[in-house]
């Protein structure tokens, strides 16, 4: 049963691989640059934002042909991939011969174990990795915004040969035509005047700053009435932000990490919400909630 359950993604013995049309090269251009091979991205799957894990780029699979490093991709003057080198003998495979591509990434489904019942429960008896399943690959920020791809599970494996030899793995099919880049600044933001507590540390005195706009991912405050400058604080350090729209039923508490300072504001990016007793991965319903309660308080 536990092989049935592995293999189920496996095409049947007899069947070929669909017939693709070679990616194009800009397309290769971006997916080397942005989801290069040896980079560590994150991905969320079947479309749960709140679900977001971190994985690895382990390969490119091109026909038949897996290539482990980027030495093995070979880009023209204007920075074109145009030709890959294949197996022992390092083989020419050139660009308008691929007629496959695919990502293969480690098979990441112990990570479903830190998730909660619900969102476990979204996810589906067989977990994320379901042939078919839609998983959404995020690169680090660039300076245009946030690269984003959208890829379908092909198969899950365990290479018989090669570097990652026995390892559980996933082969993804990209779709080339969802790679863009997401620029942050576009993201809807909520403008505020709110008063908020920022803590440096759990055992001290807050810091009286203003809430200055809200996003999906991060909120900006800044120097609050009688404060010239924002706290001493560095990129990366951990702090907790608290602000109520006028009650204790809406009074948050968000635990992140400062992505930006300037000597009268700061950026910080958000990690956890305080809820029932602990501190738990933000969701977008939160997200959503906090919004309203923002716009409502405009108005």
């Amino acid at each position: 049963m536990i092989k049935l359950l592995w293999n189920n993604t496996a095409p049947q013995k007899g069947d070929a691989p669909p017939r693709e049309a070679a990616p194009d090269a800009e397309s290769m251009r971006l997916l080397c640059e942005h989801f290069s091979i040896g980079r560590k991205i994150r991905y969320y799957p079947e479309y749960q934002r709140d679900i977001v894990f971190q994985t690895i780029v382990i390969a490119y699979r091109l026909n038949e042909h897996y290539i482990y490093s980027r030495e093995a991709i070979r880009f023209d003057a204007n920075g074109q991939p145009v030709a890959f080198q294949v197996g022992e003998k390092k083989t020419i495979l050139t660009l308008d011969r691929v007629k496959r591509l695919q990502i293969m990434v480690p098979d990441t489904s112990d990570m479903e174990r830190s998730l909660d019942y619900v969102r476990r429960a979204n996810l589906g008896r067989n977990g994320q990795f379901v042939r078919g399943n839609a998983i959404t690959l995020i690169a680090d920020t660039c300076q245009r915004g946030i690269p984003s791809l959208e890829t379908q599970v092909d198969s899950r494996l365990r290479p018989k040969d090669g570097p990652y030899m026995d390892n559980p793995m996933v082969l993804l099919k990209p779709d080339l035509d969802t790679l863009r880049i997401v620029d942050q600044r576009k993201n809807a933001r909520v403008q505020g005047e709110l008063p908020v507590h920022l803590y440096l540390q759990e055992d001290a005195p807050p810091h009286g700053c203003l809430l200055g706009d809200f996003s999906d991912m991060s909120m900006r405050l800044r120097a609050g009435p009688g404060m010239k400058a924002m706290p001493d604080m560095q990129a990366n350090d951990k702090v907790v932000v608290v602000f109520s729209f006028g009650d204790a039923a809406s009074t948050y508490r968000i635990r992140g990490s400062v992505f930006r300072i300037k000597p009268d504001s700061c950026v910080i990016k958000f990690r956890q919400l305080y809820k029932d007793g602990e501190f738990s991965p933000i969701r977008m319903m939160d997200i959503l909630e906090i919004k309203t309660g923002l716009l409502n308080l405009a108005g």
